[in-house]
């Protein structure tokens, strides 16, 4: 079995360790492909989400109450994920001699199935969704809400994550605009 946090990268340098770069990265993005074990190949649906790290980084998608990934989840609830933005500067001015820019996250987690009969922890989960994506936070479950819904709760036990090249501070983990 593969020891995720052990694995090099191929240009370690450009790594990027920082709990607030991460942060950076996953708050300018706003989609995540979340890979799901299935067989004979691996099962993946991009997804908008919310997240929030406290002690732990936490991921928040929402979903119908039935079908394919849920079957997955009851089988084998182990998840990888991610969420990356890309810049192509091609004919545009060069940033740090790059014709074009990347920042990506990668996450291994447990996913759950959060009901609306786990109101609270739903309506956050939905919430964080929400506001990530630009849009008012929910104050309350709606029929469409209680009949139709699921929020996948995705705790994560590894994040990495990667940059075009070596971050010098903060401020560089949002992808530079100036082209």
């Amino acid at each position: 079995m593969t020891d995720h946090k052990s694995l090099k990268m191929h240009q370690e340098a450009r790594r990027i360790t920082e709990k607030e770069h991460i942060e950076t990265i996953l708050s300018e993005a706003c989609v995540a492909t979340v890979c799901f074990h299935d067989e004979p190949y691996p099962y993946s649906v991009a997804m908008n989400y919310g997240y929030e790290w406290k002690d732990r980084l936490i991921f928040y998608f929402h979903m119908g109450i039935e079908g394919h990934r849920i079957e997955l989840i009851k089988k084998n609830p182990l998840v990888s994920l991610s969420v990356f933005q890309w810049l192509d500067r091609h004919g545009y001015h060069s940033y740090k001699n790059e014709t074009h820019d990347y920042r990506s996250v990668h996450a291994y987690g447990k996913a759950e199935i959060v009901g609306p009969d786990q109101e609270e922890e739903f309506l956050h989960g939905l919430s964080l969704l929400q506001t990530n994506n630009h849009r008012p936070a929910v104050k309350k479950l709606t029929e469409v809400m209680k009949n139709e819904l699921f929020i996948l709760k995705i705790t994560v036990d590894f994040v990495t994550a990667k940059a075009q090249y070596p971050l010098d501070g903060p401020e560089e983990a949002k992808i530079p605009e100036n082209f």
